[in-house]
């Protein structure tokens, strides 16, 4: 309200005034409030460029207009950053991404680990009803080295033979699954035989004395290793009744497949020996293996 002087009498004139919070709402827009961005992941496994988007906003995330971004990388050599956001792994190291804008500061801790190298097993072999095993793949990066801490994904082929959880193998079936642990683009591949033990026992033989076990329809790998209470070149033979496969000659190892069509017999036998008779004492394992 303002009043105008003159002659007669005195005149008043309103003047409306801009509301105190609209003065306020003004300054707060144009205030910046942070720097969004979108986040690279924390563990950068290829030298691709990605884009970083960065904006210095207000406190409603809406851009503040007139302010910009600049990037920088500490230390340099490891990441390699342009002028209009875009960013990448040069070589592995570690590195914090410098976002500055509008008065403020964003430290981005990286991790850049490029693989050129995956070691796994040449071959696995799982047991069923055991625990699950860990692949334990071997990440190397330039020059061989052995890079700890990337994230590697590992994946099964079969995960009705072989399962992946949290990151061990989990045996599920008989069979054969390739499982295979991957970081980016850089992946090796190991082959896994899953069995089941039927047989698992010792084996305590006298002089002349056998053991048999029977076995049903399918393929089966047989382990064998036994040794004399005394000094004498002797072992043990194997047979076979109602199945298709050699018997096996007297040895103190043993280590053969057989496929049983029908219902079998497997029979582990000392022979008598007459003079220095040994008993012969160690262990037996009967395992269903997959087909050939």
């Amino acid at each position: 309200m303002v009043r105008v002087p003159g002659p007669g009498p005195a005149r008043v004139i309103f003047i409306p005034l801009m509301p105190l919070a609209l003065l306020l709402a003004g300054c707060s827009d144009s205030a910046p409030a942070k720097i969004e961005y979108t986040a690279p992941p924390g563990t950068i496994v290829d030298s691709t460029f990605m884009r970083l988007g960065a904006a210095v906003v207000n406190a409603k995330g809406k851009p503040v207009r007139g302010e910009s971004v600049t990037y920088a990388a500490v230390p340099a050599g490891v990441l390699e950053v342009s002028a209009n956001g875009e960013m990448r792994c040069s070589k592995a190291g570690d590195a914090t991404l410098v976002l500055t804008g509008g008065g403020l500061t964003v430290d981005v801790p990286l991790k850049c680990r490029i693989p050129t190298e995956i070691q796994v097993p040449v071959e696995l072999e799982l047991v069923l009803r055991n625990k699950p095993a860990p692949l334990q793949p071997k990440v190397l990066g330039e020059g061989g080295r052995l890079m700890k801490d990337v994230p590697v994904e590992i994946t099964s082929s079969d995960p009705a033979v072989v399962a992946v959880e949290g990151g061990k193998l989990k045996p599920v079936a008989v069979g054969r699954a390739r499982v295979k642990a991957a970081v980016g683009t850089i992946a090796s591949v190991v082959p896994v035989q899953v069995v089941d033990r039927v047989v698992s026992e010792s084996l305590l033989l006298r002089d002349g004395a056998q053991r048999s076990w029977p076995l049903q329809d399918g393929d089966y790998r047989v382990e064998i290793d036994v040794r004399p209470d005394v000094r004498v070149n002797q072992g043990v033979v194997v047979m076979w009744d109602r199945a298709a496969c050699p018997n096996q000659p007297e040895q103190q190892s043993h280590k053969f497949r057989c496929t049983v069509n029908d219902k079998a017999t497997i029979t582990v036998l000392n022979p008598k020996v007459l003079g220095l008779a040994a008993n012969m004492s160690g262990t037996i394992n009967i395992y269903r293996v997959p087909p050939e």
